[in-house]
């Protein structure tokens, strides 16, 4: 069909890509059909016509953009085993006048068109559309027309060499001749059979597109049969019923597609709750922020204030000495108030993954960087026991920032000259990091509400970095546990090694 099934994406105009000059071919392929034709058996091909022409509005929607017609789809398959190389004029023009009947049926409101088949009635009619839409729809038209070509030169080659091939047989051969024939079309852009597999699947499921084509096998072979049992009137009757099966998957698709819809609009639902619980959480820790940012600040105006002072004597033998104190108090405060802003952000921001694939190795290097200097600030040692360097598919920023604030606990409660641990491990399907230190260990009185807000045992801490470090790695689907440790406390992150990068 020149104008039917497609997927609805956005992709640069096909014009200028490799093999888009495929689209010139399904006019003259149909054209060469005719030589095919038999005068005689007109009532056949006229009959196949009105059947086809009728059948092509009927389509399902398998996922965005994505749609098919299946009577259309096994009808015309059904006839290129009876016609021959004869069946691809008459494809072609049902595909015609079939389009016609979609934008028909469109403008009365009676059947909306879809996918290409929109994006083509909004060309017809002048309004917006797609660029390349007609390139789309005449590359689509050369699949449909050379996938009916292989069907009848399998057909006709088989019966030259005067094979006994049972039907089923024969059908099940061929239509794997023509899957075959699709993988390896080189058609650019969101016509390619590739892509259009891929996105199903990625909708669906591999198992479903399986199923689909074994369908597609069974419904050939039972209209073959039909017309060789029942002759033209069988056949016509049967292609008919088929829509029966159609009105069922439509309704069981429909219904599909409407919890898919709800699914979503749940989860938009849960993310808002979820972002407003954070701001929530971010309003009633204000006054806990504004208190160590006010501490921070008025110890800067103690060290500056005595800075000065210290500045009008500075023929005091200490006098560079002190500056030099006051100054790293300053500059100690600044950061304190900073680490304070920078974890109340962090804590508000999206849960949205953007994710690629990662090594551990550097990744686990650059959390380790990132903590050194404020371990050396204290003494503490960071000790990395490596495991192995697996890929995992994550989201680098939130799982670095999720390390971090489990190592800067750790540095945090580790004693002066003390040590922390590093080490990850594979355990089945999910890659587990550990962080251990050697202090004295959570209270018993707040492990069960460690991972809420504000739960802290340090002075000057507001008790959001276990909270923001589960809620990152839970959005990777993976977890964060406290696990038994003496002396100290142990942090266990583990993540999930299936996960589709975007």
């Amino acid at each position: 069909m020149s104008h039917g099934c497609g997927v609805r994406a956005r992709h640069a105009h096909p014009a200028g890509q490799p093999f888009a000059w495929l689209r010139f071919l399904h006019q003259p392929l149909a054209a060469a059909g005719l030589l095919a034709i038999d005068p005689s058996t007109w009532p056949l091909y006229l009959t196949v016509l009105i059947v086809l022409t009728c059948e092509w509005p009927f389509h399902l929607q398998l996922a965005e953009g994505i749609e098919i017609y299946p009577p259309a789809e096994w009808t015309s398959a059904s006839t290129a085993y009876v016609l021959g190389f004869a069946v691809l004029p008459v494809f072609w023009l049902s595909a015609t006048l079939g389009f016609g009947l979609i934008v028909l049926l469109d403008a009365f409101g009676l059947v909306p068109a879809s996918g290409i088949a929109a994006d083509s009635v909004r060309w017809v009619r002048g309004r917006s559309h797609p660029a390349g839409v007609v390139v789309d729809g005449h590359l689509r038209g050369f699949v449909n027309l050379s996938t009916q070509a292989v069907r009848a030169g399998m057909v006709v080659t088989i019966r030259h060499l005067q094979l006994d091939v049972p039907l089923f047989l024969l059908v099940l051969v061929t239509e794997t001749a023509v899957a075959a024939w699709l993988a390896v079309l080189p058609i650019p852009g969101r016509m390619a059979p590739w892509e259009r597999w891929r996105r199903l699947a990625d909708a669906l499921g591999w198992d479903m597109l399986v199923a689909t084509a074994a369908l597609q096998v069974l419904m050939i072979y039972f209209l073959l049969v039909s017309l060789e049992r029942a002759g033209i009137s069988g056949w016509v009757a049967t292609s008919a019923a088929t829509l029966v099966l159609f009105g069922i998957l439509k309704r069981l698709n429909d219904t599909r597609l409407e919890s898919e819809r709800r699914r979503r609009e749940l989860l938009d639902v849960h993310g808002e709750l979820a972002r407003r619980q954070r701001l929530s959480v971010i309003g009633r820790t204000a006054s806990t922020v504004f208190h160590q940012v006010a501490r921070q600040h008025g110890a800067i105006g103690i060290f500056a204030h005595l800075l000065a002072q210290d500045a009008e004597r500075s023929d005091d033998p200490d006098w560079r000495r002190r500056v030099r104190e006051h100054v790293a108090g300053i500059l100690s405060s600044v950061d304190e108030a900073n680490r304070v802003i920078d974890e109340l952000m962090r804590f508000g921001q999206d849960r949205l993954l953007n994710l690629y694939e990662q090594r551990l190795g550097p990744l686990v290097d650059e959390c380790i960087a990132a903590c050194q200097q404020r371990a050396m600030a204290r003494g503490i040692r960071l000790e990395v026991l490596p495991g192995p360097d697996q890929v995992v598919v994550i989201d680098k920023h939130k799982i670095t920032q999720a390390l971090g604030n489990l190592l800067d606990n750790a540095v945090d409660a580790s004693p002066a000259g003390g040590r922390v641990e590093l080490r990850w491990n594979l355990d089945g399907a999910l890659v587990r990091i550990a962080i251990r230190d050697y202090g004295a260990g959570v209270p018993d009185e707040i492990r069960t509400r460690l991972f809420t807000p504000f739960c802290t045992t340090k002075p000057e801490g507001i008790g959001l970095g276990l909270v923001l470090a589960r809620d990152l790695v839970e959005a990777h689907g993976g977890q964060v546990d406290l696990t038994a440790a003496t002396p100290g406390s142990e942090f266990v992150l583990s993540l999930p090694l299936e996960l589709k990068a975007a």
